[in-house]
Parts: structure tokens; sequence; C-alpha cells
């Protein structure tokens, strides 16, 4: 008797999922303008001296996808001296433009660039609202006998409006948003409503930051109908 058998082959495939991640992004040129492939671009967080690292296309782009925080960026290539960037502060889900011209000389050289970059979104389309550290720790919230929520804060987006059951975002309709902790979604089958929500998130105080997302947001939040807030949790640094 032959017996058939039968192979199952199961394919592994890539989930792309949603993320508080942001990135920092750029060109690489030298004086004349020139791109300069093959730059060494390191994203080191100040905080916990983490590195990420990429390198230069050959049109001398770059792009690091990052957790938000504060960074400092250096930029090295062979002939040219080393380029450093401080005081880089990279919101929740947001895009930091950060485009530099090495100067010609011995990578031993340094020029530092200490100037703040403006938060302008520029890569993007959506209308982006960020919250950082100071302000969750430091805003007044009026809880009145309810439990005190990360919702309270989202007050202070200009496209927000209405609470619990009826907020809106974006001028979509009310309860069609979406809104995630660490990229991963808190939201439940049902109409969106923060009161519900807020006992599948963590405390305010242990959220650093949170960005609300209008208009243009990515795909990746396909569910949401008016806007995005990404919330992100505290993490440990190096000082006590």
């Amino acid at each position: 008797m032959i017996q058939s058998r039968w192979i199952s082959l199961w394919c592994v495939l890539p989930l792309l999922a949603q993320t508080e991640r942001g990135n920092i992004t750029g060109q690489v040129k030298d004086p004349s303008a020139g791109a300069i492939a093959g730059a060494e671009v390191v994203a080191t967080h100040t905080g916990t001296n983490v590195q990420s690292k990429t390198i230069t296309t050959a049109a001398g782009e770059y792009n690091l996808p990052i957790p938000p925080g504060p960074y400092r960026v250096t930029i090295t290539a062979a002939g040219f001296k080393r380029h450093e960037h401080l005081n880089i502060n990279l919101a929740t889900a947001s895009t930091v433009r950060l485009d530099a011209v090495l100067e010609l000389g011995a990578v031993t050289e340094s020029v530092k660039v200490t100037t703040d970059l403006a938060q302008v979104q520029t890569e993007t389309a959506k209308v982006s609202t960020a919250v950082q550290n100071r302000m969750v720790d430091e805003l007044p919230l009026v809880v009145g006998g309810a439990l005190r929520s990360p919702f309270d804060l989202v007050t202070v987006a200009p496209e927000s409006h209405g609470s619990g059951t009826t907020l809106m975002l974006g001028g979509g309709q009310a309860a069609a948003w979406n809104a995630t902790i660490d990229g991963l979604s808190v939201a439940t089958n049902r109409s969106a409503d923060t009161v519900e929500i807020a006992y599948n998130t963590p405390s305010v105080e242990a959220i650093t930051e949170f960005t609300v997302d209008t208009n243009g947001f990515k795909a990746e939040y396909g569910q949401a109908g008016g806007g995005v807030m990404a919330f992100s949790s505290k993490s440990g640094t190096n000082n006590l």
C-alpha cells in the first residue's frame, strides 16, 4: 500500500505594525553640494547612551527609525571633519530632518552644532501636536472624581474637541479615533470611549510624552477616522 503524505509549508511574513518610534532623516553633502555616500550616521540617546547607526546611500540620504527622546547625532566620512549635532529632541511618532554639510579635514577634527532643530513636519503632510515630558508632568488635570487619565491631557491639541464618547480629532466623527501605547493599540472593539480605554492605559505618571496626529497620518493607523493619539511610556536612564 502506498501512503500519501502531505507536507504543509508555512510562510512566515513580516508584519508591519504601528509604532511609537520617530525618524531622524536627512542628506549629507560636501561643501560643493555634492552627495556623500557611505558616511556613517550615529544617533546616541543622551539619557541611556544607546546608539543607532546607519550609512548614507549613493544620494547621501539616510533615515534612522528610533525611539523618542533626546539625541545627539554624529556624522563621519573619510576626508571630512566629524559633524556633531546636539540637542535633538525626537517626539513620539514624529520625523526630524537633519541635513549636514561636512567640512574638508581630518576625522579627528570636529564641528559641533548646538542650535535646536525646527520641529516642523516637512517630511509628511500630517498635522501633529507633540506634548513632551515636562508638560505631561506639570499640566493640571481636572478630574472631578473620575479616573485620572492620560486622555485628559489630549485637550491641549488644537483639533481636539469633546471627551468620553464625544471626543473628536481632526474634524472626524466622535469616537472614530485610535490610541496606542508604545506602538500597541489600546482601543477596544467598540466605539472609542476615553473613560473605558483609560483602564487599558498606564497612569499619567507612567507616560513620558505623547503625540496627537490628525489629517494625513500613516496608513498603518487604518482604523482611525479622525486622528491618532500615540503615547510613550517612561524608560530608565543612566542617571539616578
